[in-house]
């Protein structure tokens, strides 16, 4: 009975943790340039993802005969 209490405790110490360290980042937008022009970067290859990954785009293909 010991060993599962430990263990569950143990699981949850490292669940606390985790929470914890999860709310201590902050998401603050990154201050320098270089960081800006990653963020943007990676905002717009995710908008180019969306776009040509949708359920339209993958229906919007030509039908071909075989």
């Amino acid at each position: 009975m010991a060993t599962i209490l430990l263990v569950f405790g143990l699981l949850g110490a490292i669940a606390l943790l985790l929470i914890v360290t999860l709310l201590r980042r902050s998401n603050s937008p990154t201050q320098h340039v270089e960081g800006l022009r990653i963020e943007q970067s990676r905002r717009e290859q995710a908008r180019s993802d969306r776009a040509s990954y949708s359920a339209l785009a993958a229906r919007n293909v030509p039908y071909t005969r075989r």
